[in-house]
């Protein structure tokens, strides 16, 4: 009876866990807001954002270059790269080294401040970046909305 009694607090309890780590991760897309260039327009899928930061997708609709920048603080690159990239943060980094070391790609821009990505953002036409929520963003920079 008491082993019975053991094995069934420790799957409550590793229930319990399961449902805690299902719950963080569903949270991930309300830490992350994406902004753009006050100039652009362009509605946004995911798929959209998934290409722009694998280099696929390198023009707006209007012909002008994309630029985008990485905030690298690690939590939040992590849960961007995951939910919008679908990557690990392991293989997304390996993606861009074997783009650079095969010549079809240059590093991307990266900052490790909300406000440099913020600033490059809003000085660079055609610039897209991701932020964590509680960053307040400026003018001439403007978030978009998921499709």
């Amino acid at each position: 009876m008491k082993i019975c009694a053991f094995r069934f607090h420790c799957m409550l309890i590793i229930i319990s866990i399961v449902f805690q780590l299902v719950a963080i991760s569903c949270g991930l897309a309300s830490d992350v807001k994406i902004i753009v260039h006050a100039d652009i327009e362009d509605p946004l899928s995911a798929n959209d954002i998934r290409n722009i930061f694998l280099g696929k997708k390198t023009q707006w609709e209007d012909s002008q270059r994309i630029r985008f920048v990485l905030y690298t603080e690690k939590d939040i690159y992590r849960k961007f790269i995951k939910q919008y990239v679908r990557k690990t943060l392991y293989q997304y980094r390996n993606y861009w080294r074997k783009k650079v070391f095969t010549g079809t790609g240059m590093m991307p821009v990266m900052y490790n401040k909300c406000t440099q990505c913020i600033d490059f953002v809003k000085r660079t036409k055609g610039a897209i970046s991701f932020v964590p929520e509680t960053c307040t963003v400026s003018d001439g920079v403007r978030e978009i909305s998921k499709n």
